[in-house]
């Protein structure tokens, strides 16, 4: 389509394009004449997730870990248990309120919520918290820990820490625990009903929750989960939650039609979801905080376990310091043994010389010598050489049998004295039997016999004490392994419990920097809406009138693009293939300005040029030329139009006989006529003089153009009527017809000889109703397909138009009756009316014709 073929098209609609979206548009205005009001709040939270506020000091977080916490963030207050809270406890607030607050309800709300809410209801709701009964402390919503953890400090002796010195004694107590929570001075106390105690409003949460959960029937469990416009999860899903750009802030937006409740919901979410998520973060550092207490428990217990098996083993065995005492028994056992060998040594040194001494003396002597007085003093002499040397080998041994080291020191020299004066008395023997003074040889003996008892003595003292530290040999040998097995095994404990103090300390220091890290605060609290949302009313009509708008046009485009009919040449020769010999225009009633004689003459002279300018292959020059008008169904034009081809040769001189067939004779040869506008009709009704079109009042008020036909038009007389007698001729529908091969066999006898025309006109019945006789239609000189331009061509048209082209000897042609004015002017260029200096601007504009005047 042509810009000014699309103009012409929006110019027959246009009263159609211009009604039916103002028609949209006042049906959308009438339906919206009561708007739903919406109000609009907004919070702003500040998380401190991208600057990565943190206890520990060299802690960064990536993009991604960023973008992670934030989206964690925003599933949270978008979760459904998040919502679920919002909803119930929203609901309870409302219930609680003895009548309505516009900052928290309005009227309209209240009332509505009153209307269905059941009596039983009323038995969950606590009014004062005096009368709460049975109520467990630590079950309320607010006095659960939003960390649900252990704070810092907890499982830590609490006794004073004392650090003194020689001056002054300073105690530390540490008996208060630090938390991030304690630091924050925000509140929204203001933004919530003075009336309601929170104990009661607790309380009464925590009712409808398990009202709520009893079953999914219940008046609070429908109301969250069907459709409610304030406490159902549907609602509350509409919150928009966004991060502020690339900063800490996420903004809260939602939509109600009641300000009060839109505002209290934001306030009541923004609480609920920065406890869930600070439980959520801070849950999983105290589960390792829990963990880490109970193994430091089990080490320290562990270790105190070892460390008093040491402690046991020691005060069983004696011992203070096993390391040192070991050491030092076996520096004195090595002592003992070489003082036990260089006794044995003197021992048996002094016994020889006693020998020799002793052979050396005679048997009196020796006689004398084992006297009674002598062996006594010497027995008495060894056994106080015993005791003395027994007190001084062993440490801290003052006295033996009560008496005193000097004491047996004072006797033991009496017993020497005693024994040397009854030695002395033995010097009256003189000398010995060799001759040698026996004075000399008894002391010798003496100091012997002294010296051997001493070291015999002192030998067997040291004898006693090797065996006693034997004994101790026995019992320090495993005491070392067991100590150092028990000290191994403190080691151990010792350094576990270290490891896991280490790991406590982490894992408190990880829960605070959670705690810190979930410690989100509300920058920009909810703020009560005084104005509604502008409507979207008018964006409304605007789009419906659009709306309307376009699916019209767009109705109008496909239907004119996917039209089957000819309606013009261009389109008739894509659908026949065939030349064109001319169009003729629809006679209408009224035709305006336009000098509508002088475009049908023209047309018709056009149409007349045409056949006589068809070369004739093969045709006898002195033989008349025929040619053949028929069409593919009824009521196509063809004896109108072959009337005004008659007449209009005729006006050129030349002599016409025009061949037609009475409708009578199609019927009494059992052929009807087909016409797909007109199947429902008799035949009587299918005359159009008797069944004229009448212009209705819709499409006059849509603008449509009259497009009656003017049945008194010159150009839509009958050939009957514009025609001699001997110029036009009927002939029936028999088998004469059929068998026919020139025009002379449908004249009567007695006429034909008389009768030689120029040219004669035949029509033929149409295609699809009746059979044609091939020998006519193959000696005619042309034939010509008459089609309306509303005829919409169909396979079967194109099946009857190629069987008619095999029967001829040249290609047909075509010619369209009934053409807009409009598509006259592809034949006729533009057509003789009176046209506005705007319409031919605007047609010289859309043709880019500018200089198409005469120019000097």
């Amino acid at each position: 389509m042509s810009i000014i073929e699309i103009l012409r098209l929006l110019r027959k609609h246009m009263v159609l394009l211009i009604v039916t979206p103002l028609l949209m548009a006042m049906l959308v205005l009438y339906f919206t004449r009561k708007p739903t009001y919406v109000y609009t709040s907004e919070t702003t939270l500040y998380t401190g997730i991208a600057s990565g506020s943190s206890v520990e000091m060299d802690k960064s977080l990536s993009f991604f870990a960023t973008n992670t916490a934030f989206d964690n963030l925003i599933n949270v207050i978008k979760s459904r248990e998040t919502q679920h809270e919002v909803a119930i406890r929203l609901l309870a607030q409302h219930l609680m309120l003895d009548k309505y607050d516009d900052k928290f309800i309005s009227r309209q709300s209240y009332n509505a919520l009153r209307s269905i809410t059941p009596g039983h209801i009323e038995q969950l709701i606590v009014r004062d918290k005096n009368s709460i009964k049975d109520k467990k402390p630590g079950k309320s919503a607010q006095s659960v820990p939003g960390s649900g953890s252990v704070a810092p400090g907890n499982n830590q002796n609490s006794a004073g820490v004392s650090s003194k010195d020689s001056t002054e004694s300073d105690t530390i107590k540490a008996i208060e625990n630090f938390s991030f929570s304690s630091l924050d001075s925000t509140s929204d106390d203001g933004m919530k009903p003075s009336s309601i105690d929170k104990e009661a409003y607790e309380q009464t949460v925590l009712n409808l929750k398990a009202f709520m959960a009893m079953s999914d029937t219940n008046f609070v469990y429908e109301l969250l989960y069907f459709n409610h416009p304030h406490y159902s999860l549907n609602a509350l899903s509409k919150v928009k939650v966004q991060r502020i750009g690339t900063s800490d802030l996420v903004k809260l937006n939602y939509e109600s039609n009641d300000p009060g409740i839109c505002q209290q919901t934001l306030v009541i979410l923004t609480e609920v979801c920065i406890r869930n998520y600070k439980g959520i973060k801070e849950n999983r550092s105290d589960a390792v905080v829990k963990y880490f207490e109970y193994q430091v428990k089990q080490a320290a217990a562990r270790l105190q376990v070892s460390e008093n098996r040491l402690l046991k083993f020691n005060e069983d065995h004696n011992i203070i310091n096993y390391y040192e005492q070991s050491k030092a028994v076996a520096i004195v056992k090595e002592d003992l043994d070489v003082n036990y060998h260089n006794m044995r040594i003197k021992l048996a040194g002094t016994q020889a010389a006693l020998k020799r001494i002793e052979d050396k003396l005679g048997n009196q002597q020796q006689i004398q010598l084992n006297n009674a007085a002598i062996i006594e003093k010497r027995n008495q002499l060894g056994d106080l050489n015993s005791k003395i040397a027994t007190i001084e080998t062993i440490p801290g041994s003052d006295s033996i049998n009560g008496h005193s080291l000097t004491a047996l020191k004072i006797r033991a020299e009496k017993l020497k004295e005693e024994m040397r004066e009854i030695v002395n008395k033995l010097y009256n023997y003189g000398h010995t039997t060799e001759g040698l003074p026996i004075n000399a040889l008894l002391n010798d003996w003496l100091k012997n016999v002294i010296e051997f008892e001493d070291t015999k003595a002192g030998l067997v003292v040291l004898g006693d004490r090797i065996t006693d530290f034997q004994k101790q040999y026995a019992v320090y040998a495993p005491a070392g392994a067991n100590i150092k097995r028990i000290e191994r095994e403190i080691n151990v404990s010792e350094q576990e419990f270290l490891e896991l103090l280490h790991g406590l300390n982490l894992a408190k220091l990880k829960l605070q920097d959670a705690e810190l890290s979930s410690s989100i605060k509300a920058v920009d609290q909810p703020f009560f809406p005084l104005s509604p949302n502008p409507t979207k009313r008018k964006l409304l009509v605007i789009v419906a009138a659009v709306f309307g708008f376009i699916i019209l046009l767009g109705t109008i485009l496909a239907m004119e693009y996917f039209d089957q009919t000819l309606k013009n040449p261009r389109r008739a020769s894509k659908f026949l293939k065939l030349n064109l010999i001319g169009i003729f225009p629809k006679v209408l009633l009224k035709t305006g300005t336009l000098n509508f004689p002088f475009v049908a003459n023209r047309l018709l002279e056009i149409i007349v040029q045409n056949i006589i300018m068809v070369p004739k292959a093969s045709i006898d020059p002195k033989e008349p030329q025929t040619i053949i008008l028929f069409s593919t169904l009824s009521l196509e034009g063809k004896s109108v139009l072959m009337g005004n081809i008659a007449l209009k040769l005729k006006s050129l001189g030349k002599k016409i006989l025009v061949l037609t067939y009475p409708e009578e004779s199609i019927l009494r040869a059992g052929i009807t006529p087909r016409n797909p506008h007109d199947e429902n009709q008799s035949p009587s009704q299918r005359n159009p003089k008797k069944n004229k079109n009448h212009f209705s009042i819709l499409s006059r008020l849509l603008g449509y153009s009259d497009n009656r036909a003017d049945y008194e038009s010159p150009f839509l007389r009958s050939p009957e009527t514009v025609l001699d007698e001997k110029e036009i001729l009927t002939y029936d529908i028999n088998a004469e017809f059929f068998s026919a091969n020139n025009f002379q066999k449908l004249i009567p006898s007695g006429i034909s000889d008389s009768i030689s025309p120029d040219f004669v006109l035949i029509e033929i019945p149409d295609l699809l109703s009746s059979p044609f006789p091939t020998g006519l239609i193959e000696s005619s000189s042309m034939s010509i397909m008459v089609c309306r331009a509303n005829h919409q061509w169909t396979e079967a048209d194109q099946g009857a138009l190629d069987g008619f082209m095999q029967c001829t000897s040249s290609q047909p042609h075509y010619l369209i009756n009934g053409v807009d004015l409009q598509a006259v002017e592809s034949v006729l260029g533009d057509l003789p009316k009176k046209r506005s200096w705007l319409r031919r601007f605007f047609k010289r504009l859309v043709r880019f014709q500018f200089f198409t005047g005469y120019q000097p």
